[in-house]
């Protein structure tokens, strides 16, 4: 299961309102398998598939493709500020790596 923060969803809100895109769902995607685990993407989107699961959270509605399930279990979508701007990214605290979304997070336009 995927969890988001309070502040992820107040983030990704926010970027829906911004985008015009107020029902569109937060796609995680795998970008690649590294030596540390997968690296993960995420987009806003408004279409869902039958091939994708869906959690909801704090009003925001996250999909990810079923094939994902594993790699995703205990997974946590979290959003933090730093002097050079800020940023999304994909934890899982369970094993101890964390993922960054990588790009440019702070304004997830078609990818973050």
């Amino acid at each position: 299961m995927v969890t988001i923060t309070e502040i992820a969803a107040q983030k990704v809100k926010e970027m829906q309102k911004v985008k015009k895109k107020g029902t569109a769902f937060l796609r995680i995607h795998l970008l690649n398998e590294g030596c540390s685990g997968p690296n993960f993407g995420m987009t806003l989107e408004e279409l869902i598939t039958e091939d994708d699961m869906i959690y909801e959270e704090y009003g925001i509605s996250i999909i990810a493709d079923i094939g994902l399930a594993t790699a995703l279990e205990g997974a946590i979508v979290d959003y933090s500020e730093s002097n050079d701007g800020g940023g999304f990214e994909i934890r899982k605290e369970i094993i101890g790596h964390a993922s960054g979304c990588g790009g440019s997070c702070g304004n997830c336009g078609e990818s973050c």
